[in-house]
């Protein structure tokens, strides 16, 4: 064998070596960058202790900011707040779970929807369940039942969600609702939801 031949032989050795050390660093560095998606981030875990503070506009704010940030990994923290005697904490953590499993949570929403008894909190679970109408037909008999709420800002709240509905049964829902609704704050949104309805020229 020839020394050009060895020599040749032996740089495509180093050359398959070479190769092999890069790839092994590059899944090194990866596992190294990618987070943890089991555990929360830092930006999480500081938005999980307000949700512990003694200030409401803090615990709101924790909430916000998990909604916002969508890591799974916070729902059990947000989640023991679920069934909170506080209804405003209820209302914020239910919102967050709803943000965080899409339409997978469209079911624990309508479980709690049938339950509870503050209107705030309906109200918030009407809002959280609003961006899966298109992909959840079960949602429209929930939002036309809501109509009839024995609360206004449910109603008022509903009034709005059903006016976006490109359903005829949502349309003639709105104009039986406006027909029959006799408070005036929720017949100034039903006023506003006619004008969406009306055929734009």
């Amino acid at each position: 064998m020839s020394r050009c031949n060895v020599s040749r032989r032996s740089s495509r050795v180093f050359v398959v070596i070479g190769v092999g050390m890069v790839m092994a660093l590059l899944a090194v560095s990866r596992v190294v960058a990618e987070p943890d998606a089991s555990a929360p981030s830092a930006q999480a875990e500081e938005a999980i202790r307000l949700l512990a503070s003694d200030d409401p506009y803090n615990r709101q704010l924790g909430f916000l900011r998990l909604e916002a940030l969508r890591e799974p990994a916070t729902l059990p923290a947000i989640e023991s707040y679920v069934a909170h005697k506080d209804p405003e904490l209820r209302a914020y953590s239910l919102r967050a779970v709803g943000a965080i499993q899409g339409r997978e949570g469209v079911a624990f929403l309508l479980d709690h929807l049938k339950t509870e008894r503050h209107p705030r909190v309906r109200r918030a679970i009407l809002l959280a369940l609003e961006p899966h109408e298109s992909s959840a037909p079960e949602l429209l008999p929930v939002f036309l039942r809501a109509l009839r709420d024995r609360h206004t800002e449910v109603r008022m709240a509903a009034v709005d969600i059903v006016s976006r509905i490109d359903d005829e049964r949502a349309r003639q829902a709105i104009v039986e609702r406006h027909r029959r609704e006799q408070r005036q704050d929720v017949r100034r949104v039903l006023d506003l939801a006619m004008q969406r309805l009306r055929p734009s020229h």
